[in-house]
């Protein structure tokens, strides 16, 4: 049984990175918060589902990005949102399918 967490601060950073300047980012942001989130199973690449209803779909891509992993693999992520256009996951992926060893650092708030 999965146990839903509110989101780690540097998943928050990077969410906050990526979708600041994006159509749904104050929103979003400002609701960060109150967002619980399951891990999904991805061999530990660090994907993320928001919970909500069940009959939540995948509505559209909000941000996306890419980086190296502190391995050098190329990781690819996405902030993706439900067909409501409300946050839907956080989808992470190395390019090698191992786990993710650190996410990114993202430059602070100005």
């Amino acid at each position: 049984m999965r146990m839903s967490r509110k989101l780690k601060e540097e998943e928050k950073a990077l969410i906050m990175w990526m979708i600041k300047d994006t159509d749904k980012g104050d929103v979003i942001i400002k609701n960060l918060e109150n967002y619980l989130v399951d891990e999904m199973d991805d061999g530990g690449m660090g994907s993320l589902h928001v919970v909500g209803n069940a009959d939540r779909i995948f509505g559209r891509e909000l941000a996306k990005g890419d980086f190296s992993d502190i391995d050098g693999m190329p990781v690819f992520i996405s902030v993706d949102l439900d067909s409501n256009d409300d946050f839907y996951e956080l989808d992470v992926f190395k390019a090698d399918f191992s786990a993710l060893k650190k996410f990114p650092d993202v430059p602070n708030k100005s």
